[in-house]
Protein backbone atom coordinates (compact mmCIF):
# COMPACT_ATOMS: atom_id res chain seq x y z
CA UNK A 1 0.00 0.00 0.00
CA UNK A 2 1.30 3.50 -0.97
CA UNK A 3 -0.14 6.89 -0.58
CA UNK A 4 0.41 10.82 -1.42
CA UNK A 5 0.33 13.74 0.85
CA UNK A 6 -2.93 15.77 1.26
CA UNK A 7 -4.36 17.03 -1.80
CA UNK A 8 -7.05 19.68 -2.61
CA UNK A 9 -10.30 18.11 -3.65
CA UNK A 10 -13.94 19.63 -4.07
CA UNK A 11 -14.96 19.16 -0.40
CA UNK A 12 -11.92 19.57 1.43
CA UNK A 13 -8.40 17.58 1.34
CA UNK A 14 -8.05 14.31 -0.10
CA UNK A 15 -5.46 11.42 -0.36
CA UNK A 16 -4.85 9.15 -3.04
CA UNK A 17 -4.31 4.92 -1.40
CA UNK A 18 -3.22 2.36 -4.21
CA UNK A 19 -2.99 -1.40 -3.32
CA UNK A 20 -0.55 -3.13 -5.52
CA UNK A 21 0.54 -6.76 -6.16
CA UNK A 22 2.68 -8.93 -8.68
CA UNK A 23 1.22 -12.41 -9.29
CA UNK A 24 3.93 -13.80 -11.98
CA UNK A 25 3.98 -11.35 -14.74
CA UNK A 26 0.51 -9.42 -13.99
CA UNK A 27 0.96 -6.39 -12.21
CA UNK A 28 -2.67 -5.67 -10.11
CA UNK A 29 -3.39 -2.40 -9.11
CA UNK A 30 -6.36 -0.61 -7.24
CA UNK A 31 -6.37 3.21 -6.40
CA UNK A 32 -8.60 4.64 -4.12
CA UNK A 33 -9.31 8.16 -2.64
CA UNK A 34 -9.94 9.07 0.89
CA UNK A 35 -11.88 10.37 3.03
CA UNK A 36 -14.96 9.40 0.36
CA UNK A 37 -13.80 5.74 -0.30
CA UNK A 38 -14.22 5.75 -4.28
CA UNK A 39 -12.50 3.70 -6.56
CA UNK A 40 -10.86 5.59 -9.30
CA UNK A 41 -9.20 2.21 -11.22
CA UNK A 42 -8.76 -1.04 -10.04
CA UNK A 43 -6.86 -3.63 -12.62
CA UNK A 44 -6.41 -7.36 -11.26
CA UNK A 45 -8.29 -7.43 -7.85
CA UNK A 46 -11.76 -9.04 -7.06
CA UNK A 47 -14.41 -7.01 -6.25
CA UNK A 48 -14.56 -8.69 -2.60
CA UNK A 49 -10.93 -7.65 -2.55
CA UNK A 50 -11.58 -4.09 -3.16
CA UNK A 51 -14.50 -3.99 -0.66
CA UNK A 52 -12.02 -5.18 2.00
CA UNK A 53 -9.79 -2.66 0.92
CA UNK A 54 -12.36 0.51 1.46
CA UNK A 55 -13.12 -1.31 4.92
CA UNK A 56 -9.71 -1.07 6.05
CA UNK A 57 -9.29 2.34 4.88
CA UNK A 58 -12.20 3.32 6.60
CA UNK A 59 -11.06 1.73 9.48
CA UNK A 60 -7.62 3.17 9.16
CA UNK A 61 -8.43 6.69 8.38
CA UNK A 62 -7.22 8.86 11.11
CA UNK A 63 -3.64 7.23 10.62
CA UNK A 64 -3.95 7.51 6.69
CA UNK A 65 -4.58 11.28 7.38
CA UNK A 66 -1.44 11.91 9.84
CA UNK A 67 0.80 10.08 7.44
CA UNK A 68 -0.56 12.01 4.34
CA UNK A 69 0.69 15.34 6.66
CA UNK A 70 3.71 13.99 7.37
CA UNK A 71 4.72 13.46 3.67
CA UNK A 72 3.13 17.22 2.82
CA UNK A 73 5.27 18.19 6.07
CA UNK A 74 8.86 16.24 4.86
CA UNK A 75 8.60 17.60 1.33
CA UNK A 76 8.07 21.01 1.85
CA UNK A 77 11.20 21.12 4.55
CA UNK A 78 13.49 18.65 1.77
CA UNK A 79 13.20 21.26 -0.98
Amino acid sequence: MTQTGLMPGKKGKIVHVCFERTQGKRKDYAEIVMPSGRVLSNKGFLDEEVAQFRIYLKAHKHEIFVTAKQINHDMIFKL
